[in-house]
């Protein structure tokens, strides 16, 4: 089916590398959609576009993306009865990334880029749980296994140069007055052997002060990851709302006069964080 999507890859700090995907075009009756990434044989969905509504175009930031791997992108479309109309075209698009970011799946505008040890991953385990029995007269065992697991109790090692970068990894993983779930997202280059977007919690995060006591801000860190499921797909706190739209423009007719479309109104990411 035709209707491939658009991907633009953005590399810059605003706030983190990214892909926008957009669909310049859908199939007429369709009223939502849901877009998946397909990544070296795992297939995602794309956060915030998760059975999202569609009006002709759709467009979505990707800040899950990986790096250095072809993504590939694909969306389903349905009816508003939720009918499916099948899927578009798929694309794909290589981000280009040497660097390793970290983010709250729920909070990218909060994304930082650390750096990653190299004692980082350097014991790898991924258990498959299961008993050997032993039936009588039989000299060697018979296994009884459960499905793989992901990668359990890995050594990440970051480290932070500012008393900022320390606030914001601390933020992350929640504070005294603010809950939030400590699943944190991961992107790395090829060369370290995590998956390309690592989703992991951190139990029991440890930070190492080096040179506070000099007048220095050098922070080490220790998080011991567990891989697990990202938060649901649909939710995150968006990056763009209505209110940067209305601190930026003094009235509607503004907003109006500077764009020609709604969907115009909604890529205007220079505007995220006015308010």
């Amino acid at each position: 089916m035709p209707f491939p999507p658009t991907l633009t890859a953005f590399t810059n700090a605003a706030p983190c590398p990214r892909v926008e995907v957009r669909f310049n075009t859908l199939a007429a009756t369709t009223a939502t959609v849901t877009v998946f990434r397909i990544v070296e044989g795992r297939e995602f969905r794309v956060r915030s576009a998760v059975n999202a509504a569609a009006a002709g175009t759709f467009t979505r930031l990707d800040f899950e993306c990986p790096f250095g791997v072809p993504a590939t992108y694909r969306a389903e479309m349905f009816t508003a009865a939720g009918v499916s109309l099948g899927f578009t075209d798929s694309v794909s698009v290589t981000l280009n990334v040497v660097d390793a970011w970290m983010h709250n799946p729920l909070n990218p505008a909060a994304a930082l880029l650390v750096d990653l040890d190299y004692n980082s991953a350097r014991s790898i385990a991924r258990p498959t749980p299961g008993d050997i029995l032993y039936p009588e007269g039989r000299s060697v065992g018979v296994v009884i296994t459960k499905q793989r697991r992901g990668i359990v109790g890995v050594d990440l090692m970051v480290t932070t140069d500012t008393a900022a970068e320390a606030a914001a990894v601390d933020d992350m993983l929640g504070g005294y007055d603010t809950r939030v779930v400590p699943v944190l997202c991961l992107r790395t280059p090829p060369f370290i052997r995590l998956p390309r977007t690592f989703f992991a919690v951190i139990l029991e995060p440890v930070q190492r002060p080096i040179n506070i006591h000099a007048g220095g801000q050098l922070t080490e860190w220790d998080l011991p990851a567990t891989e697990v499921s990202p938060p649901a797909p649909s939710l995150i706190i968006p990056l763009l709302t209505r209110d940067d739209i209305s601190a930026f423009f003094a009235t509607r007719t503004a907003v109006n006069v500077a764009h020609l479309t709604r969907d115009a109104v909604s890529r205007r990411y220079d505007l995220a964080g006015t308010t």
